[in-house]
């Protein structure tokens, strides 16, 4: 046998050899994938702000007050601010004009409630905020006496969401239904 055919039987071995192997390789493929079994969390929350500062007010004096709801949750919500204040002899110590986008559902004894909406409650989408319930606060007028007897002259504002599916869009039963869910007093 001659040197050449040796080579071209070597070379053709190889050829036929990595054909093979190639063929092997792409025949023999495979593949695997799974899919996770998530679910959405639901998340339920707010950002209440209200631009409160510290300040000196007495009779006839004035501040700055923006109650604001951010809806910060996934879900869509009914929203309702709590204003808490001191009471005189006269009422309550504090006047303020209140947006016509929210509507009293409750009034007593320095506690007033409001919810978002007028005829019917405003869903709070995720990502809105609420109009501002008012911007300004002022005391009643009263005598240096009669505010001196006053020990406390702080407000509390506070909010409260609930989800809109099942709840009503009437403010009042809206505010009711809050209440019962929340077991608020």
């Amino acid at each position: 046998m001659n040197k050449k055919a040796v080579k071209i039987g070597i070379a053709s071995g190889i050829l036929l050899g990595t054909t093979i192997i190639v063929y092997a390789i792409t025949s023999l493929f495979f593949t695997s994938s799974e899919t996770s079994k998530l679910s959405k969390k639901t998340v339920f929350q707010f950002d209440l702000s209200t631009d409160m500062k510290a300040t000196e007010v007495g009779p006839g004096g004035s501040f700055d007050v923006k109650p604001v709801v951010y809806n910060d949750a996934t879900e869509e919500m009914y929203i309702f601010i709590q204003v808490d204040m001191p009471t005189t002899v006269d009422g309550v110590l504090y006047s303020f004009d209140v947006d016509n986008e929210w509507i009293p559902v409750s009034d007593n004894d320095g506690t007033i409630i409001y919810a978002y909406g007028s005829a019917e409650m405003t869903a709070l989408q995720p990502g809105d905020s609420t109009i501002a319930l008012t911007e300004r606060m002022t005391m009643i007028e009263m005598s240096n006496a009669e505010y001196a007897s006053i020990d406390d002259i702080n407000i509390t504002i506070t909010g409260y969401a609930i989800g809109i599916e099942g709840v009503s869009v009437d403010p009042t039963e809206a505010w009711e239904q809050c209440k019962e869910i929340g077991n608020i007093q």
